[in-house]
């Protein structure tokens, strides 16, 4: 009986919406948050279906990961080392639950591209429409380089409430603007982002859509493979103007594997026209004013130094608070990598660090779900990318292709939504073919079957790592007790150099201003400041210094004068009592430094004064200006600082929270194991003997006329 073709609107009609009509979306601020919507419609379609729904191979990792994903709803209020502790308000909710949307909207298009016939939602039909999203990319990335300044309240923006408006996640994301113009160059420069929330979302789609616009070309006429030609040369003006190294890879390999697939085709014509297309396009970057721009971006790496720091302070962080089981969520940093007092300000948005888990999508999956959960992650990615990297045809070139860009973007990229969904479609087209040519493809019902198996085991054991979390978190006299001092410092710039405007007026002593937050935190930790509370401890068999510096840790309050010390005690009093202690010898400390200083000022002062030439008038305004400085250095003897508050010690026990969904999802884990192991065999083999045999390597498995 021949196969009947699906009215558009019944097959492709969600990945129509998504794509054609993305600038629509974007302008009314819903383009975040329609790709949602889209994947609950597939949602019921799969689930309204008179026939099975077949589940992909791997699928047991994926579904691993969305478990881990899940637990940490119950770590989003744990505090993790090195972040700002606290943070029980709506924000870290309101973006665990987005993503989590996010995760569970790609699984749902991923099941449903695998779940559609070829009759129902033709493969060139995908193509054509994620190959549109380059197109939209493209002219929003234009748009952007033409009115970089251009932005709006959206529809959607207008009808929020004050307090969503207010969190600075949820405006990025429904806020309309073009470009974000940043001094990545040393001067103001544009990098495009329309029609997406953010720049790198931008390239990242762009590097994606790429592959599905070209495959598009390759199986249509000569006109169409000119106007996508077109369509990609123009592209490379916003692609270069972009600063957006990660993008420039992509596109650098993708040329790179495009040619040497052509070659092991034994297509030479297409190898040629490869290799000439991208001469041309090395060539036109070269001769017009765009190699001025690679050359400054390539010679402005800043970020590097940034995102190297940020890498380490999240590995550092999830390895020693959750390895298990991550943080659910990312978690501001306290203070910066320059300073401990560093942070963002209205003036210097880019003071402040970004937060642990961000600045790659690798790293979020990482701080978010642990060690586990990146290990399921990349596993699953990983045997997809085994199951195509033979590229035997256009779908698995498709698949091949972007999952070595995202592989790429996802040490660099925060790609999780529209970057991640192209990867679900890609990888269910290469399934969806497979399975059309696998004996026995594997279905929800079989996979039920298998977790009524697996289920009473494993959520026993993970009942039991559950309770032995519970009950192995140290607590009682077993944990640390932490008290806080906090000190108001009176600026030593002003205090040093009072009644003095310029630097010019400053002359010798404005070597004053090296005195900052971070040289008064390592005064803190000086011997100078902790042998005298060492002594006064010794009588009670207190610590000596070097167990006082492993006791104390010290902060600042985001941008203020304001220093904050902590002292960790088995004893609550001992604490609170070490806090005051260090605190005042701190002060004291402060004050007999800054007066030692003080007297090498003024004897440095009163150096040059002798040295200056009399009878010239010049000389006569100079030794005047020093008089004055003298005799304020002399007389205004301003407070160092004053002890604001001491907070009473509180216990620092390991959190309850991570220990035990750790246990919980460790016992899951080996319960899974278990049950797994003990019915394995017997399901193995029956699905072996009704399999056809493995060709040899290097035979073609599938009977699709979609060869290269």
């Amino acid at each position: 009986m021949p196969m009947t073709r699906s009215p558009f609107w019944q097959s492709a009609a969600p990945l129509a919406l998504l794509t054609v009509g993305l600038p629509v979306w974007w302008v009314l601020g819903i383009q975040a948050f329609l790709p949602l919507a889209l994947a609950a419609g597939m949602a019921w379609y799969l689930m309204r279906r008179d026939t099975r729904v077949h589940v992909p191979p791997a699928a047991a990792w994926w579904l691993l990961f969305l478990v881990w994903v899940v637990l940490g709803c119950a770590l989003l209020w744990s505090d993790a080392p090195g972040a700002v502790d606290g943070g029980g308000g709506p924000g870290r909710p309101i973006v665990y639950g987005y993503r989590l949307a996010w995760y569970l909207a790609c699984t749902i298009v991923l099941l449903w591209v695998g779940n559609s016939s070829r009759a129902r939602l033709p493969d060139r039909t995908v193509h054509g429409l994620i190959g549109v999203l380059f197109v939209v990319a493209a002219a929003g990335g234009l748009l952007g380089l033409a009115v970089p300044q251009l932005e709006f309240r959206s529809a959607l923006e207008s009808v929020l409430p004050g307090g969503l408006r207010a969190n600075s996640f949820v405006s990025s994301l429904v806020h309309v603007e073009v470009a974000d113009v940043q001094y990545v160059l040393g001067h103001p420069s544009p990098r495009p982002k329309a029609p997406f929330a953010f720049t790198n979302t931008w390239g990242s789609v762009l590097a994606l859509s790429v592959v599905f616009l070209v495959v598009r070309a390759i199986r249509s006429g000569a006109r169409t493979r000119l106007a996508v030609a077109g369509v990609i040369a123009v592209a490379l003006v916003p692609v270069v103007h972009s600063l957006n190294r990660g993008l420039w890879v992509c596109l650098g390999l993708g040329a790179l594997g495009a040619v040497v697939l052509a070659v092991r085709r034994m297509r030479a014509d297409r190898a040629v026209l490869l290799v000439a297309g991208a001469a041309v396009a090395v060539v036109m970057v070269a001769l017009s004013p765009l190699s001025n721009v690679v050359s400054e971006r390539l010679d402005n790496q800043h970020s590097n130094d940034r995102r190297g720091q940020l890498l380490e302070a999240t590995v550092s962080a999830v390895s020693e608070g959750s390895p298990v089981a991550g943080f659910g969520t990312t978690r501001d940093v306290e203070g910066s990598f320059a300073s401990i007092a560093g942070g963002a300000t209205p003036d210097c948005p880019a003071c402040g660090v970004p937060p642990l888990g961000t600045q790659g999508h690798l790293w979020l999956v990482l701080f978010s779900q642990g060690w586990l959960g990146l290990a399921f992650f990349l596993t699953f990615l990983m045997s997809w990318l085994w199951r195509s990297w033979r590229c035997r045809t256009l779908n698995e070139t498709v698949a091949t292709f972007v999952l070595v860009f995202f592989a790429i973007q996802l040490f660099v990229y925060d790609t999780l939504g529209l970057p991640l969904m192209l990867v679900m479609v890609a990888i269910g087209l290469v399934w969806r073919e497979q399975r059309e040519a696998a004996t026995t493809p594997r279905t929800t019902a079989q996979l039920l079957a298998r977790g009524r198996q697996v289920v009473p085991v494993a959520v026993t054991l993970a009942v039991v790592g559950a309770t032995l979390g519970w009950f192995l978190t140290p607590g009682g006299d077993d944990v640390d007790h932490v008290s806080e001092a906090r000190i108001a410092l009176t600026p030593v710039p002003v205090y040093l150099a009072a009644g003095l405007g310029t630097a010019e007026e400053a002359g010798p002593i404005a070597g004053a201003r090296d005195i900052t937050i971070d040289t008064e935190a390592a005064l803190v930790l000086s011997e100078r400041t902790l042998q005298p509370v060492a002594v006064q401890q010794a009588a009670n068999g207190g610590p000596d210094t070097d167990d006082l510096r492993e006791a104390l840790q010290v902060t600042a309050v985001p941008n203020t004068d304001l220093l904050v010390v902590r002292f960790r005690a088995a004893d609550p009093a001992v604490a609170q009592q070490g806090a005051e202690e260090v605190a005042d010898s701190y002060l004291a400390s402060r004050q007999a430094y800054l007066e030692r200083r003080r007297q090498s000022l003024v004897s440095e002062l009163r150096g040059v004064l002798k040295e200056l030439p009399t009878g010239d008038p010049a000389a006569i305004r100079v030794s005047e200006q020093l008089n004055v400085a003298i005799n304020r250095l002399l007389a205004d003897k301003q407070s160092v600082g004053r002890l604001v508050r001491v907070v009473p010690a509180s216990a620092e026990s390991p959190d309850r929270a991570v220990t035990t969904v750790s246990g919980l999802g460790l016992g899951l884990l080996v319960g899974v194991a278990l049950a797994l192991a003990a019915r394995l065999r017997p399901v193995r083999e029956e699905v072996t003997t009704a399999r056809r045999p493995r060709p040899r390597w290097g035979r073609p498995v599938l009977t699709h006329p979609q060869y290269w």
